[in-house]
């Protein structure tokens, strides 16, 4: 049989790696037990998540819708309020005290807005979108546009003439020049005050005396529209 040989082409790598392999293996003991000590070290502290919601509320907004009658009022679109999603991240130490919280993600869910249709009749206005102010139920009575004077379009106190459309309020309540809506009349413009006109009440102006006295005393809901 022939001789089995093996050819060192750099012998002198040999002692190197010998003199080097205590180093080695120390340092590869060293990390391991580092990596166990780590696992092995007791936790000081704990997190946990919390979701918080807030509410967005949803806006009214009016429209004249000429399928409906004067003093006609009609919840077209309903409206759904939105909400904010804030996702916090919570550190505590192992006694339960909380020691800093991180907002990791916020979500937006936009409200639906809650669109009214009314009807068209009453006080002209080139405006065709209000927005709620308030809603008001409030007494009321009625007037003619004479109201016993000799003039049957007689001036208001705002300079407009009484006519269809025009209210008189007590402006404590309701300042003068606002628009609003008044259920079972129609769309007014506050233009207009009198003796009576005290506290929580209006009067509204209808073309005839018969039609006043229908109308009577009675509590109606006042929708009252923000300025532009």
């Amino acid at each position: 049989m022939g001789t089995l040989q093996i050819r060192v082409e750099r012998p002198e790598i040999l002692p190197m790696m010998n003199s080097k392999a205590p180093v080695l293996l120390a340092s590869m003991l060293v990390i391991a037990i580092s990596a166990q000590a780590r696992q092995e070290e007791p936790k000081t502290t704990s997190t946990e998540t919390k979701t918080v919601e807030k509410q967005i509320p949803f806006k009214t907004e009016y429209r004249f819708d000429r399928q409906l009658a004067a003093g006609r009022i009609k919840v077209a679109q309903p409206g759904v309020n939105g909400k904010l999603v804030t996702t916090i991240l919570i550190t505590k130490n192992l006694d339960g005290k909380e020691i800093s919280r991180q907002v990791i993600n916020t979500e937006t869910i936009e409200p639906t807005k809650e669109i009214i249709g009314m009807g068209r009749q009453g006080h002209t206005t080139s405006r065709g979108s209000f927005t709620r102010a308030s809603v008001r139920v409030m007494n009321s009575t009625a007037y003619t546009p004479s109201a016993g004077r000799k003039n049957p379009t007689f001036k208001t106190a705002s300079g407009l003439p009484a006519k269809y459309g025009v209210i008189a309020v007590d402006r404590r309540q309701i300042k003068l020049g606002t628009l609003c809506f008044v259920e079972g009349y129609g769309f007014a413009i506050a233009a207009d005050t009198g003796g009576a006109i005290k506290g929580n009440i209006i009067d509204v102006c209808l073309p005839t005396e018969r039609e006043c006295r229908q109308w009577g005393r009675r509590k109606v809901k006042v929708h009252i529209f923000n300025e532009r």
